[in-house]
């Protein structure tokens, strides 16, 4: 198996060691505001109308259930992006690399030599980043390549591919590594439709790149969750933009269709004579009217 070239490899490295770009997530964990479950509760009991009863049982089971190692994860609010347990907001560190004794013990295992293209990954940290959730920190993949060789895995008793190494979370696929060939295997469960089916099984596996240096590659091309969101945000206020204002309200036009906006402009301002009049629409016949000054009539 081939190494990463040392172009590659400092391009890799560079990324791996931005905390706002070295996972799909890094950036949008980062910028998350922790959400505080016993101040949330304590307000809710203070300030809250009895029908909110059920939501503070809901958060009390919650913080008996993990305690104070809730798995964290993130989600979209009206302040935008807040994070629930985990890992504190705000960029993190790398993991220093793994030793040569966590090699050894990793290598022991896994019961083979693991390749040098996978070591010149873990020389940059001990997981953390790439594809996905990033590369799996080398303790966590023995324990994940364990879990799927340890019994017969697939839904018919089908044995876990022992030359298939998982490297990738990528929800739901699991982006492994061949040891015998190099290349990079993608394991899909979702396209085991039919648990009955060893054929199903089989195709759940497929190759996606040649090698871990290409995986890695196309990996420093992909956007994050934040610049997809921060793209998406500005492509739709250049959409805005180019429409220009309406004829009737002056304010962006939102469809790109005339003849819809005059309908979408009827229902808004049906609602409010004050607002009709602000845009000099006459008393009756002002819904043609707003169609007339949309071209329509």
């Amino acid at each position: 198996m081939a190494d990463i070239p040392s172009d590659l490899f400092q391009r890799i490295a560079e990324r791996a060691n931005d905390p706002m770009r070295r996972t799909a997530m890094a950036g949008v964990n980062a910028k998350a505001r922790p959400l505080d479950l016993a101040s949330l509760s304590a307000d809710l009991k203070q300030h809250a109308p009895p029908q909110a009863q059920g939501l503070l049982g809901a958060l009390g089971k919650v913080q008996s259930l993990f305690g104070g190692n809730m798995p964290g994860f993130s989600m979209m609010g009206p302040g935008g992006i807040a994070s629930i347990g985990g890992m504190p907001a705000g960029p993190q560190q790398l993991r220093p690399p793994p030793d040569e004794a966590a090699w050894a013990a990793a290598e022991q295992a896994i019961g083979r030599p693991l390749p040098g293209d996978l070591r010149q990954l873990y020389a940059i940290g001990d997981g953390g980043f790439g594809p996905g959730e990033g590369l799996m920190p080398l303790a966590e993949l023995v324990d994940r390549y364990r879990e799927l060789t340890r019994a017969p895995y697939g839904p018919l008793g089908q044995d876990w591919p022992n030359n298939l190494l998982p490297l990738f979370d990528e929800d739901p696929v699991l982006g492994c590594i061949d040891l015998d060939s190099g290349e990079m295997v993608a394991w899909d469960p979702e396209e085991i439709e039919d648990e009955e089916s060893d054929e199903d099984w089989q195709r759940s596996f497929k190759v996606e790149h040649p090698s871990l240096a290409m995986r890695m590659s196309e990996w420093l091309g992909e956007r994050t969750v934040e610049e997809q969101m921060r793209d998406g945000m500005r492509d739709a206020a250049a959409q805005v933009a180019a429409r220009g204002p309406s004829p009737v309200t002056g304010y962006p036009m939102q469809l790109d269709d005339p003849g819809q906006q005059a309908e979408a402009e009827i229902v808004f301002l049906g609602y409010s004579p004050a607002l009709r009049s602000d845009f000099g629409l006459p008393e009756t016949g002002w819904e043609d009217e707003v169609r007339r000054r949309h071209g329509l009539l």
